[in-house]
């Protein structure tokens, strides 16, 4: 019970950030988005806000950044791929916030 009141405690002072997810195994976020989009347009204002480090990938733009995005389901943008385990698919600000900021603190 200990470890789960240190982490209660940790996430209530210092909120969630990259660098967490980076110390759980993840090891990267990337952003894939167009530049009609202004859902990826929020969202990279969001993510800049959390403070979340990211590489912003044009799906329009760049062939390869296009087929990781297909490969990964291509169904809409903005996707966001934390590492390999989490993928946040269109602007889910309150997702974003749950993953990268402190909700219920």
């Amino acid at each position: 019970m200990q470890h789960i009141e240190t982490i209660d405690w940790f996430y209530c002072t210092n909120p969630p950030s990259l660098t967490l997810f980076t110390q759980m195994g993840d090891s990267e976020a990337v952003l894939y988005g167009s530049d009609d989009s202004h859902e990826s347009s929020a969202m990279v204002e969001l993510l800049n806000e959390l403070g979340v480090k990211f590489d912003f990938r044009h799906i329009d733009r760049d062939p390869r950044a296009l087929r990781e995005w297909e490969q990964l389901d291509g169904d809409r943008v903005p996707m966001l791929r934390v590492g390999n385990n989490q993928i946040v698919r269109g602007f889910d600000r309150i997702k974003l916030q749950q993953l990268f900021g402190w909700v219920g603190c």
